[in-house]
């Protein structure tokens, strides 16, 4: 894990020209503007501009490497034309997503993964540049089972009293804890205090939302695939492009991240 003062606070964008000539441009609703622009570079895709709620703000960038498959994407969930979130993948899987939570434009919530499935997590929840949030994953084929650990003393380290098990209502968490065998109740981590203010803010929904790329369950498979161009029909390329359904909204305490579109 790494130390708290190593994590980016900063959204940079990395550039993909739209406007560049010898782009490929792809019109789905025939309103004549294009949805899906393919920025072209040495004969192939490097990046894509994508815009699927027709707003002429791009919902999300996504990179290719020479390989065609992703390696960065960037998202916009909450239209404001900035993005929210930035993705990284090595070999096409998903490997760290930074997100922008509080409306503050700053990075203050940054997922792990190892093999495409959510490690661990580290969070600013109050927004004063300091993690005091770590949210670990014993078992990584339940993520509704997310066990939190905060910092109230304010020492920059978990306290061993305030660490909430989304999947065990008796006693302390546990490192082999996996919950009920019905799923575990939600309850205990969304009676954790809610205000943006609070470093023991337990986003119940968050650990729904933080498996995958955008939400969905994480399959490595389907995430080594590469990207189709964006000369592809309007379905494969609609599909190829669009972010994974969101599940929760900005500002909300059950999730440290807006993914609606």
């Amino acid at each position: 894990m790494p130390a708290s003062d190593n994590l980016p606070t900063a959204l940079e964008h990395e550039a993909c020209d739209a406007a560049a000539s010898g782009n490929q441009r792809l019109d789905i609703n025939g309103d004549g503007k294009p949805d899906i622009v393919g920025v072209m570079s040495g004969g192939r895709e490097v990046c894509r501009v994508v815009d699927l709620n027709h707003d002429d703000k791009p919902d999300s960038y996504i990179y290719l490497d020479g390989s065609g498959h992703i390696r960065r994407r960037e998202s916009d969930f909450d239209r404001d034309g900035r993005i929210d979130e930035i993705a990284y993948y090595t070999g096409g899987i998903i490997a760290r997503k930074d997100r922008e939570t509080n409306l503050d434009g700053k990075l203050d919530t940054w997922d792990f993964y190892e093999a495409g499935k959510i490690h661990h997590r580290m969070r600013d929840s109050d927004g004063d540049g300091r993690v005091d949030q770590w949210w670990t994953w014993p078992n990584p084929d339940r993520i509704e089972c997310a066990v939190i650990a905060a910092d109230h003393n304010r020492d920059g380290r978990p306290d061993p009293n305030n660490v909430i098990d989304a999947c065990s209502l008796n006693g302390p968490a546990t490192a082999g804890a996996t919950g009920p065998a019905d799923g575990g109740s939600p309850a205990l981590a969304a009676s954790a205090p809610s205000s943006p203010g609070s470093a023991a803010t337990a986003d119940a929904g968050a650990s729904a939302a933080a498996s995958g790329d955008g939400g969905a369950t994480p399959k490595a498979a389907s995430a080594t695939s590469a990207v189709p161009t964006a000369s592809a029909v309007p379905t494969a390329a609609k599909a190829a492009a669009s972010p994974a359904p969101p599940s929760a909204v900005k500002g909300a305490t059950t999730e440290p991240k807006k993914e609606t579109k």
